[in-house]
């Protein structure tokens, strides 16, 4: 029994993937047309559909709003007694619709025309009543659903929300929105943290940020990392400028091949704590961004050098550092 409900299920999904197949080859020069009519509304987007094209439209209007585009959905029933109040000069109206002839939704896209005076998509199945109203039709391709009796909306759904989100993309992509931008729609949770925090909000800095100068004695060294409890201290010469970092990894090394660090200065402490055949020259180098990076840039460039710790840098200056695991705190 289990098999056979697993085999059906596997069934239904290559009949999802052969649907999104035939969707694909509908795609002509009026998507085109669609993108760009989206992109270049000076106004609201109105998205309009009954019943389970409803739905879809509801998660369509969602969709584009938070890709920049400004979009509504209304009903059209109630489209027709009130809700056209939303529209303003400039609008543009997306009507869904799996047959294309429920009568509501096309009485609506007429009076949009009539009285807004905007362009009208469809989205339907080809050749539909709705289609013919339109000034641009796209299309979802007429095929069974995938119960038994090809009567709950199934393929026509997913095959609707697939160019529904393809669309809203896209309209995004022409209008040259970053990811930067689309976090502006999204201030609040996992998604805003990861695109709109900067380096100044997750960085060590003033007093908790710990700093030896070159010309320091080692034990100096060792309290700064003690006492600021974070593992390392950043190194600076007689200037303030950035030298590099010491860990306690670092002076751990020094002991275990003898050593004698208690006569050591800092210089001479970093110096000789470069693994293998490094030079002297700053081994951090990759690991320096400015306090007006984003976050997330931080987290990439920790990945992408295989580092956990980054020096936050004004000009020549150590300002503060950011931890990977100060990322991980607020949710990277």
């Amino acid at each position: 029994m289990t098999r056979s409900l697993i085999d059906r299920a596997g069934e239904m999904l290559d009949r999802y993937a052969l649907a999104m197949s035939a969707t694909k080859a509908l795609l002509d020069e009026r998507f085109a047309e669609a993108v760009e009519l989206i992109a270049g509304l000076d106004s609201i987007l109105i998205v309009t559909g009954l019943g389970k094209s409803g739905h879809v439209a509801q998660k369509a209007a969602a969709t584009l709003s938070s890709t920049g585009t400004q979009a509504a959905f209304v009903h059209p029933v109630e489209a027709l007694h009130g809700d056209l109040g939303i529209v303003r000069p400039g609008s543009a109206l997306l009507a869904l619709s799996k047959s294309g002839g429920n009568e509501e939704t096309i009485a609506f896209a007429r009076q949009f025309k009539a009285v807004a005076g905007g362009k009208v998509i469809s989205l339907t199945e080809p050749a539909s009543r709705l289609a013919a109203v339109a000034d641009i039709s796209l299309e979802i391709p007429a095929l069974p659903e995938i119960d038994e009796f090809d009567l709950a909306p199934t393929t026509s759904t997913a095959t609707a929300l697939a160019v529904c989100d393809v669309l809203a993309i896209l309209v995004q992509q022409a209008k040259g929105l970053t990811e930067r931008d689309f976090a502006k729609f999204h201030p609040s949770g996992v998604l805003g943290r990861r695109l709109l925090l900067s380096v100044d909000d997750v960085m060590i800095k003033g007093d908790g940020l710990p700093t030896i100068t070159t010309a320091a004695h080692v034990s100096d060294l060792v309290y700064e990392i003690s006492s600021k409890g974070i593992g390392m201290t950043v190194v600076v010469d007689g200037d303030g400028s950035y030298v590099g970092v010491v860990t306690d990894a670092d002076i751990r090394r020094l002991l275990l091949r003898g050593e004698n660090v208690n006569q050591m200065t800092v210089a001479e402490c970093f110096e000789r704590s470069r693994r293998g055949s490094e030079s002297s020259a700053p081994s951090e180098v990759d690991g320096l961004v400015s306090a007006d990076s984003m976050a997330i840039d931080c987290l990439r460039q920790m990945q992408a050098n295989q580092i956990t710790v980054l020096v936050v840098v004004d000009g020549t200056r150590p300002t503060g550092v950011v931890r990977l695991q100060d990322l991980v705190a607020v949710g990277f």
